[in-house]
């Protein structure tokens, strides 16, 4: 499913307001824009059957880039999935009092 608003459309829309960035964040924003558009090339798959043609652009293969580290980062979250015990889980903070670091730390 893909997102209405992608941080490339960001970097668009607000191209002209980016400055005082560094050149690796520059870097970085240009692999993020260019990412799966013609500025970074194609290749075209074709059945053998039909001869149907789907055109892929290339990616950014950059590991800020959302698009192409979109499997790494579902990959990632089944891995910490599994290790949940069956059980609901609460995310609760707290503050203990410090006077109970030394038992904590034990």
């Amino acid at each position: 499913m893909r997102p209405h608003i992608e941080i490339a459309d960001i970097f668009h829309h607000y191209a002209n307001e980016l400055t005082g960035i560094s050149t690796e964040s520059y870097k970085v924003i240009r692999a993020i824009t260019n990412c799966r558009t013609e500025k970074l090339g194609r290749h075209v798959h074709e059945c053998d059957s039909c001869h149907h043609q789907e055109i892929s652009y290339n990616s950014c293969r950059n590991r800020h880039c959302p698009k192409c580290q979109f499997m790494t980062r579902v990959n990632w979250v089944a891995k910490r999935e599994e290790e949940l015990l069956p059980v609901k889980y609460f995310h609760v903070v707290f503050t203990l009092p410090s006077e109970l670091n030394p038992l904590i730390l034990r």
